[in-house]
């Protein structure tokens, strides 16, 4: 009789010769037995293959509290009230192992003032895409201090994540899962309005090999901004039904997605109601997520929030919240309990007027979309101390940055003066900043900038002369022998020009 040989899947084919016949033949893999090797090839490729949380678009949960607290009060400046009533809610909501239904959350207030910032720091914090957790300390400019001889910075714990376990749900950055290779020094955190989310990584040779965490991007899939915009009338229809497919779609494949909805209380009469059963049920057709994070941005009911703060109704005397006992603290003004539950119901009432006089629906019907949020968050105008921490902010990214292009070995600033100078150049209404902290990078463009281009020509000019001084004594034809930039390894601090007109930098090493 004949019979098939079972073979590995890629080994070279069996040649038998039969007994009984001089002709040569090959003998074929019985199919059910090549399935079951398949099989196994492919399980141990599993359990040897880890996508970790954040990256396979779950939320980290080990650590999420504590982690998203220090993430937003280390980079969001001014936002006491909003970000110490949002964190709570997301704390809950991460932490219920049963949640009935998605976090809703709408965010409200002028623009620049970090409502966007938010929901990216929030995501950055949730999928554990801020950077590993063992970092070289940095002085107050963003210039990292020399470790102590033999001292190796720890690779783990603390609210960043970054166990030695390697728990997948909460333990290593996804880049350190990913890169198998040297040692992991904690990145830039980002800064409002600017920076970056950068680890650096130092390879066997000690040189800076940068690995950039991206998020958004593919460090935290889940996470999805969907922009807002003005339709006509006859393209409302095609926008509902776009907007429901781009979400239940996304939701299907991550069931733990962090959505945000711009202008959002712009939407027309089709998109909103779809958006209403999305967010009252959790459930549409294939996608199931009730541990997903919606949140809703509008600049709608802005003018309220501002006309509150602008008469006193802060810190002043009825502030009894979080912030007095410093949690999130960076000198903004925190509205108190009794003032933040009247902002709230204010922003809801504006939301729910400006749906009901579009008469899309029944009153009843407006009333059940508007309670489908679950908290009306206030983000409050920037005094001009938060504006002042957003600019330092700002400075230390500066200086990093000129360090990673090694223009520059440290930068230093006359604290306060250049920061309560480059403060003065933002445009303010009494004391709270008209465009928020959009006017930042544009301050240090035109202030810090110049004071470095101009110390770098000079550094360059002298360069140049002592370099022909030095052929002229050798006797020889001056070769332009200038190399790198010319404040490579220099240390620069900027200060106050005299009479406060601009900033001045000078070389002083």
């Amino acid at each position: 009789s004949r019979r098939a040989s079972a073979r590995l899947p890629g080994s070279p084919p069996r040649i038998s010769a039969p007994a009984n016949s001089g002709n040569i033949r090959m003998v074929l893999p019985a199919a059910p037995v090549a399935a079951a090797v398949t099989a196994i090839v492919y399980a141990a490729l599993l359990a040897t293959t880890r996508i970790p949380c954040g990256a396979d678009g779950t939320f980290c949960r080990e650590g999420a509290c504590e982690r998203v607290r220090a993430h937003l009060a280390a980079n969001l400046h001014g936002q006491d009230t909003a970000v110490n009533l949002l964190v709570d809610a997301v704390c809950d909501h991460v932490a219920s192992p049963r949640p009935n239904k998605p976090l809703v959350a709408s965010l409200h207030g002028s623009p620049g003032i970090g409502k966007s910032y938010f929901h990216q720091l929030l995501a950055q914090a949730l999928y554990n895409a801020t950077g590993d957790g063992s970092h070289p300390a940095e002085d107050a400019f963003g210039n990292p201090i020399e470790p102590v001889a033999g001292f190796d910075h720890p690779s783990g714990g603390g609210p960043w994540g970054g166990n030695s376990n390697g728990n997948s749900n909460g333990g290593n950055n996804v880049v350190d899962a990913m890169v198998d290779k040297g040692r992991v020094i904690k990145g830039y955190l980002p800064t409002f309005m600017g920076g970056d989310v950068a680890p650096r990584w130092n390879d066997a040779n000690g040189v800076n090999a940068r690995h950039r965490v991206e998020c958004p991007g593919r460090d935290c899939p889940a996470y999805k901004v969907i922009f807002g915009t003005d339709y006509v009338t006859a393209e409302q229809e095609a926008q509902g039904r776009a907007l429901r497919d781009a979400i239940v779609d996304h939701l299907a494949t991550f069931p733990e997605s962090i959505i945000v909805i711009e202008e959002y209380d712009k939407m027309g009469c089709p998109a909103r109601g779809m958006l209403k059963q999305l967010l009252d049920k959790g459930v549409n057709g294939n996608a199931t997520f009730h541990r997903s994070v919606f949140v809703l941005e509008a600049n709608l009911g802005f003018v309220e929030i501002n006309r509150r703060v602008r008469k006193g109704l802060g810190n002043s005397q009825n502030n009894v919240g979080d912030g007095s006992s410093g949690e999130g603290s960076s000198g903004g003004e925190e509205l108190g309990v009794d003032e933040l539950t009247a902002t709230q119901r204010t922003l809801r009432d504006t939301v729910f007027k400006r749906w009901k006089d579009e008469r899309c629906e029944e009153w009843s019907d407006t009333h059940k979309a508007v309670g489908s949020v679950d908290l009306f968050a206030p983000f409050l105008p920037l005094t001009r101390k938060s504006v002042g921490e957003v600019i330092e902010a700002h400075l230390r990214e500066r200086t990093r940055v000129k360090r990673r292009a090694r223009e520059l070995a440290r930068l230093t600033w006359a604290r306060p003066d250049v920061v309560d100078f480059l403060v003065s150049q933002v445009e303010f209404e009494k004391e709270h900043a008209i465009e928020g902290g959009k006017e930042a990078g544009g301050v240090l463009s035109r202030w810090v900038t110049r004071a470095l281009r101009r110390l770098a020509q000079a550094e360059d000019t002298a360069r140049k002369k002592e370099s022909q001084r030095r052929a002229v004594e050798e006797g020889r034809l001056w070769v332009d022998d200038r190399s790198g930039p010319p404040l490579r390894d220099r240390s620069v601090r900027l200060e106050v020009a005299k009479g406060g007109r601009e900033l001045v930098a000078s070389v002083v090493d």
